[in-house]
């Protein structure tokens, strides 16, 4: 499975969260990849917004689709870069966390 490959094919159900244009045509480019988690930069073609979103396919065989969860933070802003495994490592980290927001930011 190309996972940039579906994504174009799904980006058209999403919208921009700068500009509100559909993302359809957007610019996608994998920054890194672990398991069936991926690190994707998303550029709008309308408005030339950056974002980077995580993406994790489900393994299990009723999936169809890969789950994507949006940032909501321009690239731009997000100072120090930090790299596709810090995320990923991040994201592993947090699935196994049993406790509400408050808790896990103090």
């Amino acid at each position: 499975m190309d996972l940039l490959d579906v994504l174009r094919r799904q980006a058209g159900r999403f919208q921009c969260p700068k500009c509100g244009q559909s993302l359809a045509g957007c610019e996608l480019e994998m920054l890194g990849q672990h398991d069936e988690q991926s690190l994707v930069k998303v550029t709008c073609v309308h408005c030339k917004d950056t974002r980077l979103i995580a993406v994790a396919v489900a393994t299990e065989p009723e999936a169809e689709a890969p789950v994507i969860e949006i940032r909501d933070q321009p690239v731009d802003d997000l100072g120090a870069a930090i790299s596709a495994d810090e995320v990923l490592d991040a994201r592993l980290a947090l699935g196994g966390f049993d406790g509400d927001l408050k808790s896990l930011l103090h």
